[in-house]
Formats: structure tokens, sequence, C-alpha cells
């Protein structure tokens, strides 16, 4: 019991300092404890004090009721490598020019952008979108001197909304699907009305929001400014980049016709994009900071190592200290205890209470961790509660930047390009309309279940 107790102290302290990221000063030295510093600290306390071990955290990223922890690493870290190498060939700069000389205002940006986040989320996932669309939408701000926050705010919720229609489109469906043993056929069948009235709602909300701030024209830059030599710095290189990541895309939108799991895609085309990156590094390099001598001749890495710097890899130690966290809670028997508190009698009570405690619960936990926790809560509860962990899964990482691995990421890729993004500003954009699609969804998710 002490244990228990010294542990879920602990883990509330390590949410805190990881929202938080305190700095102190040494000498002189300024020191931030970052949500890498602050899990790695967490995860040697736990080892040190005897309640976990190394093989507690072999455990927590090992196959848990259908749920594979350490394939979903694999889906997000891989994703961000192939998207941020495609990012590096220029393609998407060039994308992002033509996709903008052919709007003419700021709404009908807004609609086209939302539109397309969308249709990507169905077929592929939430991260891909989000790591591929910012900085298309941040080229496109500067382009037409607009502000890009609405549509970076819209196209985000838009990602962690559509991604419901199929389980392919968030990681955290694949958790709910095989804790409940639901096919692709029939997790669409259930989730199609809950996305639907999701996807109305938040169109809605942010178009009542943001429509005095969309511009009444967009102006480029003359086409003398925009030379495709400046953006494109090997034509061969982005030629393969793109051409690779067309064929990624259609074997991840297909991958569960053909049989290729989604981790199994992932990895494969981060090994290409990792030896393409190899091939071109002497070429694309555009410093001397990592050479490597080869008797008379040299070759230059750093573009290869840049890229895999783009990579968050600090996030790998948080992901895995509330993996640990999820796994010690299920030993010591809390997951147990607290499933007794989702027995409700009203079928709309449950759904409701389920989707608004599993979309906050993922701004405490992460919308991973989290689901597997609940997953092992509810696996034997009826289907509305499956349902219901999808919506407050997906929804909950549209809350705070924390609510979901994309989250952290998105505001990392955004830093990257000098635009400040934290929970304050994002949670202030977002709240009240994941209020709202929590709400409505869940109505409809009870309409389901009553009628079918």
């Amino acid at each position: 019991m002490v244990a228990l107790i010294f542990t879920i102290h602990l883990f509330f302290a390590t949410v805190y300092l990881v929202i938080k990221e305190p700095e102190v000063v040494v000498k002189n030295r300024k020191i931030i404890f970052d949500y890498a510093r602050v899990s790695l600290g967490v995860l040697g306390l736990l080892i040190a004090s005897g309640i976990a071990s190394l093989t507690t955290v072999k455990e927590a990223i090992m196959p848990q009721m259908n749920i594979v922890p350490w394939q979903i690493l694999i889906i997000f870290f891989g994703s961000a490598y192939i998207c941020s190498s495609l990012d590096e060939s220029g393609v998407l700069k060039f994308v992002a020019y033509k996709f903008a000389t052919n709007t003419k205002n700021g709404r009908e940006l807004f609609f086209k952008l939302t539109l397309l986040a969308g249709i990507l989320t169905v077929f592929t996932s939430n991260d891909i979108v989000t790591l591929t669309l910012t900085p298309i939408i941040v080229y496109i701000a500067q382009y037409a001197h607009i502000d890009p926050l609405p549509y970076l705010i819209t196209t985000f919720f838009t990602s962690n909304t559509w991604s419901m229609f199929f389980y392919i489109g968030n990681p955290t469906n694949v958790i709910v699907a095989q804790a409940y043993r639901l096919n692709f056929a029939t997790y669409a069948k259930y989730m199609f009305l809950p996305t639907l009235t999701a996807i109305l709602t938040s169109i809605i909300g942010f178009y009542l929001r943001y429509r005095n701030k969309l511009p009444e024209s967009i102006t480029l830059e003359s086409k003398e400014s925009f030379s495709l030599d400046k953006v494109i710095k090997d034509k061969r290189y982005a030629f393969l980049s793109s051409a690779f990541f067309v064929v990624f895309f259609f074997t991840i939108a297909l991958g569960d016709v053909v049989g290729i799991e989604l981790w199994k895609a992932i990895s494969i085309f981060s090994a290409i994009y990792l030896l393409l990156n190899l091939a071109f590094s002497d070429v694309l390099s555009t410093r001397d900071e990592v050479v490597v001598e080869m008797g008379r001749f040299d070759y230059n890495l750093t573009f290869l190592v840049d890229t895999l710097r783009r990579v968050p890899w600090k996030m790998l130690p948080m992901v895995v200290t509330f993996f640990v966290f999820v796994h010690i809670f299920t030993t010591f028997g809390l997951t147990r205890y607290l499933s007794t508190f989702f027995s409700f009698r009203d079928e709309l009570i449950g759904t409701v209470v389920t989707s608004f405690v599993s979309a906050f619960a993922a701004n405490i936990m992460i919308n991973q961790p989290m689901t597997i926790f609940f997953a092992q809560m509810l696996y034997d509860r009826p289907v509305n509660y499956a349902m219901s962990l999808v919506l407050g899964s997906n929804i909950g990482g549209n809350i705070t930047l924390i609510g979901a691995l994309a989250g952290v990421m998105w505001s990392r890729i955004l830093k990257y390009y000098n635009i400040e993004m934290n929970n304050k500003k994002f949670t202030r954009e977002t709240f009240l309309i994941a209020m709202l699609v929590l709400l409505f969804s869940s109505l409809a998710i009870h309409l389901f279940t009553k009628i079918f």
C-alpha cells in the first residue's frame, strides 16, 4: 500500500514537472528540467526505490491484452523521421506555394486545408498528417504574409477528429480495437456516426471562432521571388523522397487490405529513408559538422544527422516512463479497483462520463498510455464504453498539448519554425470546441447503441 501511494504521488509530480519544465541555476548556469530529464529522473527513482526494475520497464512495453506498446513507439518515431526527411527535400515548400496560388481568400483556404487534413487522416494517421501539413501551412503563411494560427489549430484539431473513422487513424484506436477484438469493418460501423458528429461540430465551431481572422484576399510574393532552385535542394533527392512518400501513403492506407501492419510499413520506409539520406548526405550537407574520412576520400554525414535530430527523441523517455506507471498501477490492482467506478445503470451517463473522464485523463498521462490503462479497465464493459474511449483518446489530444504525443511533437515542430505554442495558448483556442465535440459525439454514441 505504501509503495502504491508513493507511486501515485510520484506520478502526479511527474505530470506537474513535465508541464511546468522548471529551471534552476547552478553556478550561473541555467538548467531546464525538460520532460526528458524529468522522465529519466523519475524512472531512476522508481528503480532505485525497488518499485520498478529493468524487467518492469521491459514488461511495460511488451504485449498486454493484444496491445503492443513498443509498436506504438515505432509508429510514432518512424513517422516523424519519414516526414522530416520529406520536408528536408523542399517538396513541401513547393506544394505550399502551389496550394496557395490556387486559393483566393482566407475562407477558401480554411475549408481547403480542413478538408485536406481530414481526408488524409482517414486514409493514414493523425500523426502523419500533422507532421506533413504543419510545414505546408507555415510556408503558406510566410508566402502570403498571413496569420497561420487559425489554420494550424483547425488542421491539428481536424486530424485528431477525423482520425476516429477507421482504426488506422490513431494508434489509440488500434489499442481499443485490439482490447475489444473489433475488426476493421465493425470498428468503422460503430464510429461512423460519432465521428461525423465530431467533424460537423468542430468545423462549425472553428469557422465561427476564426471567421473574422480569415483574410479577405490572399496575395503571394511575386513569382520572381519564388525560385524552385531555392526550395528544392536536389531534384533527384526531391523526386525520390516524394515518390517513396506516395508509395508509403498508399501502403499504410491499404495496409489492412494487403495484410501489412502499420508498424511494419513504417519500419520498412524508415529504413528506406535512412538509406536515401545516407546516399545523398554528402551532396545535401551545407556544413562540415560530421565528416567521415575514408582513406583519401571523406564523406559528409551532416545532412543525415540533421534529419535524425529533427525527430523528437526526447519524448521517448517520457512515453516509456508513463507506460511503466501504467504497468505498475495494473500490477498493484489499481486498474481493477477503478473499473468498479465505471458501472453505470444508465447507458447515457456511462457513455458521457467515460468520454469526458478518458479525455481529461489523456491530459494527465498522454493518450496512448491512458488508453492502455482504460482498455484494461473497461474491456469487459458494453461496446458503448469502447466507443467512448476512442472518442476520449482522440479528442483528449485537443485539450492540452500533452494530451497526445502528436501535440508535444507539433509544438516542437512549430518551435523549429520560430512559432511559439504553449499549453495556455493552445487550450484557450481549443477547449470550448473540444467540450462541445465530446458532448455531442457522446450523445451520438448513445443514439447509435440505442438504435443498433
